[in-house]
């Protein structure tokens, strides 16, 4: 679901984020508030749990606008921001061109994570102790905190794994090569981490073990799919959508008598790879191609599918089913 934009990027949330939400509000209510301020209400804490919750959750968006931010300056186009249940995620159209627009990229959102932590700091400092707004913003400092520092481990896809992929690339000056090895290692150390967690749950701090270990597993799942996406990217942004639409008179004949939005329309030059994209947001399962104003073929997600299973070396031309 899309909430608003900023510099026009849509910023959006999925159903898993109003359920982190609400168990972030209910630990903290029940917990961390009612140590640092007590004698307050029930009704209270739950208000200032929820007010922090959003304050975290304000600032994931933050550390994605970093991201999204010099990924524009560097000539990348950003598809939107998207909270999750596990934080946040900035959708980049493509790779950067060089290892170091992929360093700065990877590094901008920890900084920017460091600083909102150091202003947190700052502001608690001036405010009276104990005080709803101090205990806000001790609460502020410490998570951006863990965040940054949470996001410099080097396991791919985090920034820190984006970090050691930069490294990777610089040095053997190969993108693909050194997204498999940072997915490696990302993989590896998301494996750790699940063991860390079910072994931390079996020890009796069950919630904290669980929360490490899917976590984990989260990771784990998210490398495999960004190598994964890579060989797509790849293979897709050679290809022209002509080479790879879909001529059929009956497919063209229906696709003719809908009213296309601006993301199920492509061109003939455009790449396949911006097929694809347009074709995951929109939700229809496929774009029209157009040129000039006509209707001259239709891409569809069976037919990227089919372009990315076959051999490299075959050349896709139009075709009619």
């Amino acid at each position: 679901m899309q909430l608003f934009r900023v510099r026009g990027i849509p910023v959006r949330i999925d159903f898993g984020w109003l359920l982190v939400v609400a168990f972030i509000a209910w630990t903290l209510a029940s917990g961390y508030f009612p140590y640092v301020l007590p004698a307050r209400s029930a009704a209270a804490y739950w208000v200032q749990g929820l007010v922090a919750a959003l304050l975290l959750f304000a600032s994931v968006l933050l550390h994605e606008l970093a991201h999204a931010l010099v990924a524009i300056r560097h000539g990348i186009a950003v598809g939107g921001i998207t909270l999750h249940i596990f934080g946040g995620v900035s959708q980049l159209d493509s790779e950067p061109e060089t290892p170091r627009a992929e360093l700065l990229i990877a590094v901008v959102g920890p900084l920017a994570s460091f600083a909102i932590a150091g202003a947190a700091h700052g502001v608690g400092r001036l405010l009276p102790a104990p005080s709803l707004a101090d205990a806000l913003a001790g609460y502020v400092g410490a998570v951006n905190l863990m965040v940054g520092v949470f996001n410099l481990v080097p396991a791919f896809p985090l920034d820190g794994g984006r970090v050691l992929r930069a490294a990777l690339w610089a040095w053997t000056g190969r993108l693909e090569a050194a997204t498999r090895i940072a997915t490696w290692v990302g993989s590896g150390l998301a494996l750790v981490m699940i063991a860390a967690g079910i072994v931390r749950a079996l020890g009796g701090d069950v919630v904290a073990g669980l929360w490490l270990a899917l976590i984990g597993l989260f990771l784990h799942q998210a490398a495999r799919s960004a190598h994964a996406l890579l060989h797509v990217r790849m293979r897709l942004a050679a290809l022209r959508t002509e080479q790879v639409m879909n001529t059929a008179p009956a497919l063209l004949e229906s696709m003719g008598r809908e009213i296309p939005e601006p993301d199920q329309l492509v061109s003939p030059r455009d790449s396949a790879w911006q097929a694809f994209l347009k074709i995951a947001r929109n939700g229809r399962g496929r774009v029209a191609v157009v040129d000039e104003g006509v209707l001259v073929g239709v891409v569809t997600q069976r037919d990227l599918q089919d372009v990315v299973t076959a051999d490299r070396d075959t050349r896709v031309a139009p075709r009619a089913a």
